[in-house]
């Protein structure tokens, strides 16, 4: 082939292009839980502890991450006050969440917190699929 300036472009062109067609990131799906992993809790919703680990955070002397999972139509019901700080968030799918004096349609990458001692939790999967709360509670020292 003669290298032209026509030549020289085009390859030029096709070889920047080709490192991004290798690099481009893979999304990658959430862990799937089965029906029977973890714990139930209530009927339809099961508890996955994934870890604990001691705090580097004044005031608390462990965290633990969990995921609740629920079933469609799962719910659990208003409960006793939180015995920690906890931070949610949806990993899939939605809840109907009350909390305290709010009541919202939590979905996949919304975030929210409950005080120790002074919030009450429910959550309910109106949906068809399974829905993931992450929690990761704050445990005082």
């Amino acid at each position: 082939m003669k290298m032209n300036r026509r030549n020289a472009l085009a390859l030029g062109a096709t070889s920047l292009s080709a490192p991004l067609l290798v690099t481009l990131p893979t999304p990658v799906a959430a862990k799937t839980y089965g029906p029977t992993d973890g714990t139930e809790i209530f009927p339809g919703v099961r508890l996955i502890t994934l870890g604990t680990r001691d705090s580097h955070i004044k005031g608390y002397k462990s965290i633990a991450m969990e995921d609740v999972v629920y079933q469609p139509k799962g719910t659990s019901p208003l409960g006793d006050v939180m015995a920690d700080d906890m931070v949610c968030t949806i990993t899939e799918g939605e809840l109907q969440v009350t909390t305290g004096d709010m009541e919202f349609t939590a979905k996949e990458g919304d975030v929210w917190s409950c005080g120790k001692g002074s919030t009450k939790e429910a959550a309910t999967n109106n949906g068809t699929v399974v829905a993931v709360m992450r929690v990761i509670n704050l445990k005082a020292a």
